[in-house]
């Protein structure tokens, strides 16, 4: 069978258009994330997620924190202190905790990096994300964090 030369060319745009939106999928979340559909604590440990943490920890509580056991300037991070809780591969959202402290009150508190549609990742904590449904005492309300920078 012959394909003629107009058929030949929407065929190859249709299967352009399955690989470019097959690589978009298969995009890392992260530049911590070494293969795009793997996930470990790489990711709860990136320095990008922990500073936003920080950063909107800082601003929310108008102090300096102290996270994962580090300085108030954030950095000497304890690698130990942060921890991957769990997996969802539906959503390649990843669950994580760590330490942090204001204000003279410490608590382990529970934070979700999963994808953003408008941004490459975000982050959720606070409020009813953690053990026992909330009773934060530093963020009694969800908090969700984007990357800084313009949309993609």
């Amino acid at each position: 069978m012959m394909v003629q030369p107009m058929t030949k060319n929407i065929l190859m745009l249709v299967l352009g258009a399955l690989l470019w939106s097959g690589a978009s999928l298969a995009a890392p979340l992260l530049p911590s994330q070494e293969k795009p559909n793997a996930f470990d604590v790489r990711i709860c440990r990136d320095r990008l997620v922990l500073f936003a943490i920080k950063n909107a920890a800082d601003k929310l509580l108008k102090t300096k924190t102290i996270l994962a056991k580090g300085s108030p300037d954030g950095s000497g991070w304890d690698p130990e202190d942060i921890h991957l809780e769990s997996v969802s591969v539906e959503t390649n959202a990843v669950l994580c905790s760590v330490t942090i402290s204001a204000n003279e009150v410490t608590e382990r508190i529970v934070y979700i990096v999963g994808p953003d549609p408008d941004y490459s990742w975000l982050v959720k904590f606070g409020g009813e994300h953690g053990s026992g449904g909330g009773g934060h005492k530093l963020f009694p309300q969800s908090i969700i964090v984007r990357p800084t920078g313009p949309p993609r």
